[in-house]
């Protein structure tokens, strides 16, 4: 029991050694700037064309940054039936009566 315990001890005592030891691939090493993808991204950010580009920042369900997004095709016929709808006489039932 004593050979178990005294293992078990020298062995986390020298886990926990290991485990502070700075390794090559830990979150604190230095990133490695001058990799081929690295310098293949800096060249296609450096080929951009400049020019107006439409920021996408979220603002809108849609995306488009702006409070007043353009209406689809979809939307635009909907709104036409709704009004179509609206457009047509009707009559507002009585409360309190079943409507004919």
């Amino acid at each position: 029991m004593k050979r178990t315990l005294l293992a078990l001890g020298t062995l986390a005592f020298f886990s926990t050694a290991f485990a502070q030891q700075p390794h090559a691939h830990s979150a604190e090493a230095e990133a490695d700037f001058d990799s081929k993808p690295q310098t293949a991204a800096e060249a296609k950010k450096n080929n951009k064309q400049p020019g107006a580009v439409r920021i996408k920042d979220g603002g809108t369900a849609r995306g488009e940054g702006s409070a007043v997004p353009a209406a689809s095709k979809a939307e635009k016929a909907g709104e036409a039936r709704a009004e179509a709808r609206e457009a047509k006489p009707h009559v507002v039932p009585k409360p309190g009566a079943t409507p004919k």
